[in-house]
């Protein structure tokens, strides 16, 4: 039985459709991830799992607890942390974790182990009497998610857990989350980092302008997509008629082209073959030839394995800024 399943989720704000029917499963001790750029409804719906925030039809149900009808009951089976850290700046550490334990009514008798405990495990012991305030966005994170995990949730909610980290801070975040999967936490978050997504997620649901795109395992939407991914290129700035000769040329090699970027120069191609060094080979050749069969000489050719960014691409026809 799915920890968390949602039916025809809809939500709309006057004139604009934020969610339109919108559903997945969760299972026990999963991570998935809710993949898509701002504005494609991931914190809609989040909002609304973690009862801030009601559908205007549809279902959502966590441990067989129907969210709208008993928000209270939902509640004591989750964790959330927002994008926006909900950090007081008055408070130290320890003062906002006792703080939450309050809030999601732990017994008296219980929160000074757990806060020393939650503590321990986000490696804030040194910094537990300092006021929030002078935490950097790395222990920031992590307090907020030992928050969340105050009343040991089934299931904790993160909605762009990594945003505004840097390098090393988003390392320890994943390997945390990571963690907490391996002990049987499932985690639902929301992302726009393709990265993330595909190094945490068991499962992946593509959203996009309020809908779900697709949804699969990261290497079985790769797969679903192609084994290749051409990236063609008449020249190193786009000219008048570049879109029209790399769409023949696609043609002729088959596969699915990705829908095209009007400000790049490039045809991306997905395509099916051989693995390994030899399909890459294989498939330079045949470009090259058939490239210059048709009188054109590229500019620059590659080929790759496809990723999450080329799949989003594929099934949303969006363009993809990819993280750097």
């Amino acid at each position: 039985m799915s920890l968390l399943r949602i039916r025809d989720a809809s939500k709309r704000y006057g004139e604009i459709l934020a969610l339109d029917r919108v559903s997945f499963d969760l299972e026990s001790g999963e991570i998935l991830a809710l993949l898509g750029p701002n504005g494609s409804g991931k914190s809609t719906l989040m909002r609304c799992l973690v009862t801030l925030e009601r559908l205007d039809s549809g279902s959502i149900t966590l441990a067989e607890v129907e969210v709208q009808a008993d928000p209270a009951a939902a509640r004591g089976h989750l964790g959330y942390a927002g994008q926006d850290m909900a950090l007081d700046k008055v408070l130290t550490g320890r003062e906002f974790l006792r703080f939450q334990a309050g809030i999601v009514h732990l017994p008296r008798t219980e929160i000074a182990g757990r806060v020393d405990e939650m503590l321990r495990r986000f490696e804030l012991e040194d910094a537990a009497d300092r006021l929030c305030e002078g935490y950097s966005g790395g222990m920031r994170r992590r307090l907020d998610l030992a928050a969340s995990l105050m009343h040991r949730p089934r299931l904790v909610v993160l909605d762009e857990p990594s945003a505004g980290l840097d390098w090393e801070a988003r390392r320890r975040l994943w390997q945390t989350l990571e963690e907490l999967r391996r002990e049987g936490t499932s985690l639902l978050l929301a992302t726009h980092d393709f990265e993330e997504a595909d190094l945490l997620a068991d499962r992946v649901v593509l959203m996009s302008r309020g809908r779900v795109a697709g949804q699969g395992t990261p290497a079985e939407l790769r797969r679903e997509l192609g084994d290749w991914i051409l990236v063609l290129a008449l020249h190193e700035h786009p000219t008048p008629g570049d879109h029209e000769q790399l769409a023949a040329l696609g043609e002729a090699l088959g596969g699915r082209p990705l829908p095209p970027d009007p400000h790049r120069p490039e045809l991306s191609l997905a395509v099916q073959g051989e693995g390994g060094d030899e399909g890459a080979r294989t498939w330079s050749g045949r470009v090259h030839d058939l490239a210059r069969e048709q009188g054109l000489s590229l500019f620059s050719l590659t080929v790759r394995r496809p990723t999450l960014q080329d799949v989003y691409r594929s099934a949303t026809g969006e363009p993809v800024e990819v993280e750097s």
